[in-house]
């Protein structure tokens, strides 16, 4: 009975799995295209020198966003695994912990951003003198705009526990347009424009989380009461805590770099470099958009000790992604010259390299979300962040230390894809070690492997149009429709085992049945 129980809820969720993942494929199409004219609009309206400036200034704000993203996937974590027991107090008690952590943290961190953060930006960065008063208006609206977001965190990891995948589609594609709009406008007015943008970012921002309270706050564990849970409070901060040492890795190798770039090469490294960062963005919301549709499914599983069924998603989850991202990153990297010049209007030597080597850094750092799911839902954060993400901090002294001989600025791309493979031996070695039925020789047998001459077989395949075809219209078409379709072709074949060619079956015939859950 238990085994038919088992069975008949891994088919629930493989249902629930196929119609979030097609849901957030179809979300991240529409975001993509809307974001692509975004920035185009924002450095229309800005200008390279304003662009530049604002990436910068605002990047000491959003240097702290991993504080964010690191308790939305705490308390997400919490949640699932309560919503897994079926407990609705533990859900409730959940809630109001991670609410009086956000508000302390909230204000703890608005002191530092008042004093150290505005004496970093006054005095310490690369700003035209008759831009500081802007850029001080600027600054503070950042600070708000990442309030906001704070705020809005135990709502929208309740959503996401609940897999509610519409609401958050529907909530961040109205925040894309929002920005869009607000990007179009600044290039018809007459007013300042950095100024104008930071004001309308900052009234966008409070609208968004108004929509994510206001959507999660239905949820009946929503509604604050006191909470004295001593073991909560600790094990919620210590989880925070060392997943937060790994986004701040992260966020040393992007906006660490930001600020780097600007103390070594001034605004126009700067504006290549934020234009690499939001094509960065572009695929990481991508990558980040399919590992949403497995998380919740494999934290349950593995609190259910479904090891089977955690290892059919670890798998599948890792082809699912690294293979939509080569369909995507061979043919951008081969056509990036022309894709910026449409995008942009123009596009220098360096955005174009830096574009190129960002998107090899994304795919190669993808592959290791699946890894992360399964550490963090074992509870070994600790035992697996330390590592990993002590060899990731390396790229900011590594960067700097570059600079400082003289490396051109490009050389941030290659600090990053190197402790990134480094850094992904280890997490294979942190979880073999705190996962037993991971196994690595089959991890590389039945997916490096294939992965590597799939790639392999598509660059050659890239190349070769790139190398014999004069016509560059033609040259392009072909690139973008027979590389993905060679990559989806040979992965079916080659790529992925029989089981999972079961399991992929059962994900579209789920989705396709008039079934819902």
């Amino acid at each position: 009975m238990a085994i038919i129980d088992r069975k008949s809820n891994n088919e629930k969720r493989n249902k629930r799995i196929a119609k979030n993942t097609t849901l957030m494929f179809l979300r991240m199409l529409l975001l993509t295209i809307i974001n692509l004219y975004t920035v185009r609009f924002v450095l229309k309206g800005l200008g390279v020198i304003d662009y530049g400036i604002f990436n910068a200034v605002a990047g000491v704000v959003t240097s702290a966003s991993f504080i964010s993203a690191v308790l939305a996937l705490s308390i997400q974590r919490f949640f699932s695994i309560a919503l897994g027991q079926e407990d609705e107090e533990r859900l409730k008690t959940i809630f109001s912990a991670s609410l009086n952590i956000i508000i302390i943290l909230s204000i703890t961190i608005i002191i530092l951003f008042e004093t150290v953060g505005l004496w970093f930006v006054s005095t310490q960065m690369t700003i035209p003198a008759e831009r500081m008063t802007t850029v001080i208006s600027l600054y503070q609206c950042s600070i708000f705009v990442f309030f906001f977001s704070l705020l809005q965190i135990p709502f929208t990891a309740i959503i996401f526990s609940h897999e509610d995948m519409g609401v958050y589609a529907i909530i961040s594609t109205v925040d894309s347009l929002l920005r869009l709009a607000l990007a179009v406008i600044i290039t018809k007015i007459s007013i300042d424009h950095l100024v104008f943008y930071s004001i309308g970012l900052l009234v966008e921002s409070g609208v968004v989380s108004l929509l994510y309270i206001w959507k999660g706050g239905k949820y009946e564990e929503c509604h604050y009461t006191k909470t004295k849970d001593k073991i909560l409070y600790q094990h919620l901060l210590q989880f925070s805590g060392w997943t937060m040492f790994g986004s701040l890795a992260n966020m040393g190798m992007n906006q660490g770099n930001t600020i780097l770039i600007n103390l070594f090469f001034g605004p126009i490294s700067n504006m290549a470099f934020a234009i690499a960062m939001q094509i960065s963005n572009a695929f990481n919301a991508l990558s980040n958009s399919m590992v949403l549709s497995f998380r919740p499914a494999m934290i349950r599983s593995y609190a259910e000790s479904n090891h089977y069924y955690v290892n059919e998603l670890f798998y599948i989850s890792n082809k699912f992604i690294f293979y939509l991202l080569i369909c995507i990153a061979i043919p951008i990297i081969a056509e990036i010259d022309c894709i910026l010049k449409i995008w942009l209007g123009t596009a220098n030597e360096e955005t174009i390299l830096f574009s190129r080597l960002i998107i090899i850094y994304i795919v190669i750092s993808a592959i290791s979300n699946p890894i992360t799911i399964i550490m963090q839902a074992s509870g070994h954060v600790k035992e697996y962040h330390f590592p990993v993400e002590s060899i990731t901090l390396c790229t900011l002294p590594l960067t700097w230390i570059l600079f400082k001989l003289h490396f051109p600025s490009y050389t941030v791309f290659i600090a990053m894809i190197s402790t990134c493979v480094i850094a992904h031996i280890v997490r294979l070695i942190c979880l073999r070690h705190y996962y037993q039925p991971f196994d690595y020789i089959y991890y590389v047998r039945d997916f490096l492997l294939p992965a590597i001459g799939i790639t392999t077989l598509a660059i050659g395949c890239t190349f070769f149009f790139k190398k014999n075809i004069i016509n560059l219209s033609i040259c392009f078409i072909l690139i973008f429709l027979i590389t993905p379709s060679l990559v989806l072709l040979t992965a079916y074949n080659i790529g992925i085992s029989k089981n999972e060619k079961v399991l992929l079956k059962r994900f579209i015939t789920s989705f396709l049945s008039k079934k819902h859950v």
